[in-house]
């Protein structure tokens, strides 16, 4: 093989700057659940309410003061890094019923924005928060365990 296609080889395989692009991630992702939630949250939950007890939905205000603290309260959070894999669990659970239950009939691309932010929240799940992170401040490990 060319010896500079193999010095050279780790610039197309290893990753740049990956701790950076994942709190990009998170807290672009934060910020869009907060933006969406805050319509909700501060305009008033009875459009959203409405909307699911015509779905026939049951305790709609409950479901509709829930799902816009989930994305409000929840984006703050994600935004610092503050229990992010929970939030992100709340996220997966909520992104999933707008997706596949709430928006089931609707088509592709009004159900786009949802199935995005399920998958960027199963990632987020699954990775967690990153360095840089109050979560990454608080619980990472300073020290090593100790041997048995």
């Amino acid at each position: 093989m060319n010896q500079t296609l193999v010095k050279y080889g780790h610039l197309f395989t290893a990753p740049w700057m990956a701790s950076t692009m994942h709190a990009l991630l998170r807290i672009v992702m934060g910020a869009l659940l907060i933006y969406h939630g805050a319509k909700k949250v501060f305009d008033g939950l009875g459009n959203l309410a409405t909307e699911l007890g015509e779905k026939g939905w049951p305790l709609p205000g409950l479901q509709a003061f829930m799902a816009a603290y989930i994305e409000f309260a929840g984006g703050i959070l994600l935004v610092v890094g503050l229990f992010a894999r929970p939030v992100a669990a709340m996220n997966v659970v909520l992104f999933s019923i707008i997706t596949f239950i709430f928006s089931a009939e609707d088509p592709f691309p009004k159900k786009e924005k949802a199935l995005v932010f399920l998958i960027i929240s199963v990632y987020l799940f699954f990775v967690g928060p990153g360095k840089w992170s109050v979560d990454g401040a608080l619980f990472s490990r300073t020290s090593t365990p100790a041997q048995d």
